[in-house]
């Protein structure tokens, strides 16, 4: 009886030996895929792209971006883009605003819009499954938008409150620094307007601004689902193909001027124990292939300012955009401590910027960059984000596909060179934010001081 048990046993072993030979090991961990691309222009010269992405579940990112933002409002109507995002979907020819936002309830659907300088981008979450209904619905909130005198009044009272609401002191700081840096062009105003601005604004000019900046030729809608691609470009092609195209309007500001001096801008809080500073100059095109290895240079430059000064919550910037955008580097710190603690960033920048990166600083740069874009590429939402960027500031059909690689090809001497030109090149804004009583004697003598 126990040899019989035995052989039982020792049977049961070979068998569960033999059966895991033929078990699937488990893969290392890559990344995530990318989904195949389906690229078609309408015959309103609307670029449609589509991407199947069963393996991501039965949720669904629909994009939408026009080209042209908030950089086209009239010089003394700062906000009017802001305030048509923020007219759009309250009415459309036959819908209400609750009409819409009972169809968006009843699709399970979330739609965001948001308003920048390069573009206006909307953002519609929905289940795959009602990817028709959902392309139905932002059309008619893009293409058969409807204002009237008591939406705008609501809507320019609504922006009004929210500019005259206190602000946290370091967007404070933040937008004082771009108005400065920007002085003298279009962007050199905040985004939501200001008070003067937006009250100079009539219904009139949203009006205008919708029919003459929404037009198929200056935009691009992205799906990004688990529906197959043959049916959303069919259902697409159908919705949006009769967006009535308007004639391109060109892109003529003046460029911004990168600071070719230190200059110092003192706002003064005498109220407030510390000081918020915020130091910078121009940061490249979105488009222009610098902008990779400069990327990289303002992460590693991030690290080093963030070991050498840890308690001044300092933060390193940038934005691409189609002309020059803002870099900076923004931290806080006791008003007495505040100008020791610039005069440290900025001899920290230099020697960053004259002295080549480690290996090691340049691998663990490029690494966090790459995983930032593996997570986006992982969801359909950050798909869809990558995708509207390399359309809006027309960085190629195989943009997503090509990232990593040109991280990863940001040589030590490509870096430095990036910082050279980027990076404080030849001259920086430094913008302080403080009591100005005890700030001013040590600011003097960092540069000229307004």
């Amino acid at each position: 009886m126990a040899l019989s048990l035995a052989r039982s046993t020792l049977l049961v072993l070979m068998t569960l030996v033999l059966a895991a030979r033929h078990l699937p090991r488990p893969q290392a961990q890559g990344p995530p895929p990318l989904p195949e691309l389906t690229h078609k222009r309408l015959l309103n010269d609307l670029q449609l792209i589509v991407a199947a992405t069963p393996y991501l579940g039965d949720g669904m990112t629909i994009g939408l971006v026009s080209r042209y933002g908030a950089a086209f409002d009239p010089a003394d109507k700062g906000g009017l883009a802001n305030l048509v995002c923020r007219m759009l979907g309250r009415k459309t020819l036959d819908r209400s605003a609750q009409d819409i936002q009972a169809e968006l309830e009843a699709l399970g659907a979330r739609l965001d819009i948001r308003c920048e300088w390069d573009g206006i981008r909307f953002i519609l979450n929905a289940p795959s499954a009602r990817f028709e209904r959902a392309l139905l619905v932002l059309y008619q909130v893009v293409g058969e938008a409807v204002f009237d005198e008591a939406d705008f009044a609501r809507a320019q009272d609504e922006v009004l409150k929210k500019l005259g609401a206190p602000e946290d002191a370091r967007r404070v700081a933040r937008a004082r620094f771009e108005a400065e840096l920007f002085r003298g062009t279009t962007f050199g105003r905040p985004i939501e307007g200001t008070v003067a601005s937006v009250r100079n604004i009539t219904l009139g000019d949203v009006r205008y601004f919708h029919r003459r900046f929404f037009s198929p030729n200056a935009a691009a809608l992205v799906v990004v689902g688990s529906a197959p691609p043959a049916p959303v470009v069919q259902k697409a092609a159908r919705i949006w193909g009769v967006w009535v195209r308007r004639d391109d309007v060109p892109f003529t500001f003046l460029p911004p001027r990168t600071p070719s001096s230190r200059s110092v801008v003192l706002v003064d809080d005498p109220g407030s124990p510390a000081a918020q500073f915020v130091l910078g100059n121009l940061w490249t095109p979105r488009e222009d292939p610098a902008f990779y290895p400069a990327s990289v240079a303002a992460r590693i430059l991030e690290a080093r300012l963030s070991r050498s000064l840890p308690t001044s919550l300092l933060t390193v910037g940038y934005e691409g955009r189609r002309m020059s955008g803002p870099l900076w580097i923004q931290g806080q710190a006791a008003a007495d401590a505040a100008p020791a603690e610039i005069e440290k960033i900025l001899g920290l920048v230099e020697e960053f910027r004259n002295a080549p990166s480690s290996p090691d600083e340049l691998a663990a740069a490029a690494k966090s960059l790459i995983e930032e874009y593996r997570a986006a590429v992982a969801s359909t939402g950050g798909l869809c984000a990558l995708a509207l960027d390399a359309e809006l500031h027309r960085l190629g059909t195989n943009f997503m596909a090509s990232y990593p690689e040109s991280i990863a090809r940001s040589t030590v001497d490509a870096v430095r060179d990036a910082a050279k030109q980027w990076i404080f090149p030849g001259g920086v804004l430094i913008v302080v934010r403080g009591p100005a009583a005890a700030l001013r004697p040590h600011l003097e003598k960092l540069g000229t001081l307004q």
